[in-house]
């Protein structure tokens, strides 16, 4: 990596040859290739730890330290019994009397070496994940100390075949959509300032930042909150729907400047709904929309690390050690760690370590200008982790600007390719 300053259905027939087969002709004979592609969901709580929800054959109760358990992915909430690949969950740690971390990844093969969600003692931490399904369609979760979870589904990439094709991923050059502070997206004469306590507000999402008028079925977006001046959360939700019992972000006034990634359904008035418990500034950048016809298509991985400037790995030179102060580094990824030369993006879970002070990251796209929006905001002391859906730039590069100097690390969470399909 170069570092540079910068100024600011499964398969359904051959195999079924039993009474069984009766059962699954109608929705065989209507299959289609879809792997790859993504069908959002509404947002359904399908893992609580803390009353039992998604913990089969155990009791409630938080994960001990070191403890793995096994989330049942296929035919829950939405996801199909067959043919689901990859599922979109935002999962939040809470009630941790320690700093850890959790590793998701898909059960029947080892624990990989990365991290997905890193956690403080007291702190509700929320990150979202896309996990590879794994044996019998379940997903295994690692607490490296203890915690409670909460898993929340929003989605699901497909793997093979199935009767209903989904939708095909675009994305785009990162651009803010929301900003209370300044009144960017805001609508109907809403003023400036923060969202009120039990405030609901529509955000137009299409015809706006790079998505397309028509044709948006789901929507990327890295949301960011500020000020908060209580402990709280953010639900985000299509507009035509009840706002749902789940969560995306959780904040409090010692940490209010806490990021995660959102993927949620737009409807057809084009709005998604963003619902806060407590007063609040809201950000919100575009990353990327899922539509019908051509677009990338997304293969998932078993959790890989490709970035950690604490021992060179993805380090041009293997260069160990903290980037600087409104530093930009280089991490090289098509054609690399099972990325094909014609990828478009990757999923990279992204955590900052040992940070010497209150900053942020941005990644995105190399050969582009800096866009001026955040991915992931840390403070001293405190690890923090974000997923980004990163476009690749130039050379096959995604770029990292750190506005403080801290440790980086990545994991490969998957990528996406072109499908003319």
């Amino acid at each position: 990596m170069n570092r540079s300053r910068l100024t600011a259905g499964v398969l359904l027939s051959v195999l079924l040859g039993t009474a069984a087969l009766s059962a699954t002709v109608s929705s065989a004979s209507a299959a289609v290739p879809v792997r790859g592609t993504f069908t959002p969901l509404d947002p359904a709580r399908v893992l609580d730890t803390r009353d039992g929800t998604g913990v089969a054959g155990q009791h409630p109760g938080p994960l001990g330290e070191g403890q793995v358990t096994k989330l049942h992915m296929a035919g829950v909430a939405g996801v199909p019994e067959t043919g689901a690949g990859a599922v979109v969950l935002n999962i939040t740690a809470t009630a941790a009397p320690a700093a850890g971390y959790i590793v998701a990844f898909p059960c029947g093969v080892p624990r990989p070496n990365a991290s997905s969600l890193n956690f403080a003692k007291g702190v509700d931490t929320p990150n979202l994940v896309t996990v590879k399904l794994g044996t019998n369609g379940d997903v295994c979760i690692f607490a490296a100390n203890e915690t409670q979870l909460i898993g929340d589904v929003s989605g699901f990439y497909a793997d093979d075949f199935a009767s209903v094709p989904g939708y095909r991923y675009h994305e785009v050059e990162p651009t803010r959509l929301l900003d209370t502070r300044d009144g960017t997206g805001l609508v109907n004469g809403r003023a400036p300032g923060a969202l009120a306590a039990n405030e609901v507000l529509a955000l137009d999402v299409t015809g706006v930042g790079g998505v397309p008028a028509d044709g948006a079925r789901a929507i990327t977006m890295n949301f960011t909150t500020a000020d908060a001046t209580g402990a709280g959360y953010l639900t985000v939700f299509p507009c035509d729907r009840p706002r749902p019992g789940v969560s995306n972000l959780n904040f409090d006034p010692a940490v209010s400047a806490v990021a995660n990634l959102v993927t949620v359904r737009i409807p057809e008035s084009g709005q998604i709904c963003i619902y806060t418990s407590a007063p609040v500034q809201v950000i919100a950048d575009v990353q990327g929309y899922f539509a019908p016809g051509p677009g990338s298509v997304f293969t998932s991985v078993s959790p890989l690390r490709v970035l950690d400037t604490r021992d060179g790995t993805g380090v041009a030179g293997s260069k160990v050690g903290p980037t600087g102060k409104a530093e930009q580094l280089r991490l090289h990824i098509a054609g690399t760690g099972g990325v094909p030369t014609d990828a478009r993006a990757v999923l990279l879970n992204v955590t900052v370590t040992a940070a010497n002070g209150t900053g942020f990251v941005s990644v995105y796209p190399c050969g582009q200008p800096f866009p001026k929006i955040s991915n992931l905001n840390f403070v001293r002391g405190v690890d923090r982790a974000n997923l980004v859906k990163a476009k690749i730039g130039a050379d096959g590069d995604v770029c990292f600007f750190t506005a403080v100097g801290t440790q980086l690390i990545a994991d490969l969470e998957g990528y996406f390719t072109p499908n003319a399909a």
